[in-house]
């Protein structure tokens, strides 16, 4: 298993990754179709890690990868803006569904959060919504404290805010 960022070699497994979400009502960001080529999506990726681009914040994806094949992955994100603040958390991921029920959503979470011990920011807010008990649990099983249930006022959507402190 390797815990990573993508490279020009992963393109047929991150297509693949792409296909195994085709029949999911809810897609998270790391596995949206990409519009371009797939190294203009790594261009763009790379771009993110650093800068804040088209009103999203600074930000990395990184994917587990077994057996040659992408099963999960996970965006990172280094700020928050007031719709993260809220929503969106510094941190999403998901899981391919052939894949799930096995601990890798867990996991990542575990290897995300040593990325933010490593660079220093805590604590960490990651939210999930209200109906995702699943989720919730990968949270609270990583130490995540929930704060509040908020509601979205475009969708009505609500959500479960936990924050982390990795400092303790």
């Amino acid at each position: 298993m390797t815990f990573r960022e993508l490279k020009q070699s992963d393109e047929k497994i991150f297509n693949d990754w792409i296909k195994s979400w085709i029949t999911e009502s809810v897609i998270v960001s790391v596995a949206k179709p990409i519009t371009g080529s797939f190294a203009e999506h790594l261009a763009n990726l790379e771009q993110m890690k650093n800068n804040s681009i088209n009103n999203f914040v600074p930000a990395s994806n990184y994917f587990f990868i077994e057996d040659g094949l992408i099963k999960g992955g996970v965006s990172a994100r280094w700020q928050l803006n007031d719709h993260l603040l809220n929503f969106g958390g510094h941190i999403g991921y998901g899981v391919a569904p052939a894949w799930r029920q096995q601990g890798i959503a867990k996991k990542m979470l575990e290897l995300t959060l040593n990325i933010y011990q490593q660079r220093k920011i805590s604590p960490v807010l990651i939210t999930a919504e209200k109906w995702n008990i699943t989720s919730r649990k990968t949270i609270e099983s990583n130490g995540g404290v929930l704060e509040n249930i908020i509601k979205e006022p475009s969708t009505g959507k609500l959500f479960c805010r936990y924050w982390i402190d990795l400092n303790s």
